[in-house]
């Protein structure tokens, strides 16, 4: 009895995270729809130009790959961490500096929109951003 008591228990605190956890979820897409909503075309051409700009990038550094680096990327079972981590030691030092000077370029791009927002769009960025990041650190 003490045993089923305990499962129920577990199992309605279980239930009610979940439906916490839903919750968080869809507020938090209800503000990044909200902030996006609230840009100007400009604004949001700039975080479009962004997008493809990372894309850009991101297609220029794998032209330059090794067949090493290569089979690294494309080793499924490696996460996107662990093939960070085996990459890492194997990059040359003009894909050191193709990188560094990337994450320059999309940091003033980013910068350059940051100044573009409203004092309250800027709050919601930071709110978007500091979530971002908190769900980076859980490992979801």
């Amino acid at each position: 009895m003490r045993n089923m008591i305990t499962y129920v228990i577990i199992l309605c605190l279980g239930i009610t995270s979940v439906i916490a956890q839903a919750e968080n979820r869809e507020e938090h897409r209800k503000v990044r729809k909200e902030f996006y909503e609230s840009l100007s075309k400009s604004q949001k051409a700039q975080l479009d130009y962004q997008k493809e700009l990372h894309k850009e990038h991101k297609k220029k550094f794998h032209a330059t790959f090794t067949e090493q680096q290569l089979s690294i990327v494309n080793n499924e079972d490696l996460s996107r961490i662990g093939k960070r981590k085996a990459l890492k030691p194997t990059l040359s030092d003009t894909q050191k500096e193709l990188r560094k000077s990337h994450k320059i370029i999309m940091e003033k791009e980013k910068d350059k929109f940051k100044t573009s927002l409203t004092d309250k769009q800027l709050a919601q960025f930071q709110s978007i951003k500091k979530k971002r990041g908190e769900k980076r650190r859980k490992g979801c």
